[in-house]
């Protein structure tokens, strides 16, 4: 980093953490810092957001920030407007207007998205997705997203709600999602979906070695599929479940999007085994044509616990003269 380089703000705000950092042209984070968000309730949830940014910006308001903050959070977006709309984790919660609020705190530019279309663009500018112009980056943590790059243009669709491939269908008798259905890929293949269905299953599996982590309430997927490599029967049924889900999820994006590479990012997927199972799948379910065009099945290289705040920065750049 030169000094005195501009740097962008870039916050990611996930349902467990806020995260914000500077971040230089180059890709390089100077500095950042973590925050604890609180669910409980809608005033609540903006209190912590709030103080969250304002110490930050208290704490490193010296540094040269170009002017540009960018914003990347779960839920649904009005990416025009600057408007978080709203989230299935706060339900009723009423639009929180980004970009009108902290134009009238600090004078600079807000652009906001969702996460997951945040994290694509930090493919696309910063890392695999230098390397394509057709791709998907794919979040499998908490919830399952895409963010769908055609053309080297990010997809957003006519209400930024593109890539919600968590709520597909993928078979009956799942655990009930968030968005009140009980069908979705989320029930079977997200971090909390598998946790849903270890807990739903236990009591066929009373020797499970997941019983006394269920019991504790601390079992993770970590858990999960390394109880499935010692062969543990609950956990391997799992995992087997999970690879034909979010197999099938992939494959039907493969067939229908023909992208040159899958990205794969999320806290599920920091198991890195996961990987050849589920790319074999992938490559032996799609059709001949979308096969041939897929070049690369990959983990990011951006890092998981900093992908979403690289991709907020991201979007200011893109969002700079037009706001």
């Amino acid at each position: 980093m030169r000094v005195g380089e501009p740097v962008t703000v870039g916050i990611d705000i996930g349902a467990t953490k806020i995260l914000i950092g500077s971040v230089t042209r180059q890709g390089d984070i100077t500095h950042h810092a973590r925050y604890g968000i609180d669910l409980s309730t809608e005033s609540s949830l903006k209190g912590s957001i709030y103080r969250s940014i304002a110490d930050y910006i208290q704490g490193y308001g010296n540094e040269n920030i170009s002017g540009n903050i960018g914003i990347g959070v779960f839920g649904h977006v009005d990416f025009e407007q600057g408007d978080w709309l709203g989230t299935m984790r706060l339900p009723g919660m009423e639009m929180i207007h980004f970009r009108d609020d902290l134009k009238q705190r600090y004078g600079m530019n807000v652009a906001i998205d969702n996460d997951v279309h945040t994290a694509a663009l930090a493919e696309l500018h910063l890392g695999k997705g230098r390397e394509y112009r057709h791709f998907l980056y794919v979040n499998i943590g908490t919830g399952i997203a895409a963010g769908i790059v055609s053309d080297g243009r990010l997809i957003r669709g006519a209400s930024n709600y593109a890539g919600e491939i968590g709520h597909t269908f993928v078979g009956r008798d799942m655990e009930q999602c968030m968005c009140g259905s009980s069908w979705c890929l989320e029930s079977a293949a997200s971090g909390g979906g598998m946790i849903n269905r270890a807990i739903r299953w236990i009591s066929d599996y009373p020797d499970s070695r997941l019983a006394s982590l269920i019991q504790s309430g601390c079992i993770t997927s970590m858990d999960i599929f390394m109880a499935a490599r010692q062969g543990d029967p609950l956990a391997m049924r799992i995992h087997k479940e999970f690879i034909w889900s979010i197999g099938i999820g992939l494959v039907n994006l493969v067939n229908i999007l023909n992208p040159e590479a899958i990205i794969l990012g999320g806290g599920v997927m920091r198991d890195r085994w996961l990987l050849k199972e589920l790319s074999d799948f992938i490559y032996q379910n799609s059709t001949g044509v979308s096969r041939r065009g897929l070049k690369e099945i990959s983990l990011t290289e951006l890092g998981p616990q900093v992908t979403g705040l690289l991709g907020a920065a991201c979007l200011a750049w893109d969002y700079e003269g037009t706001g």
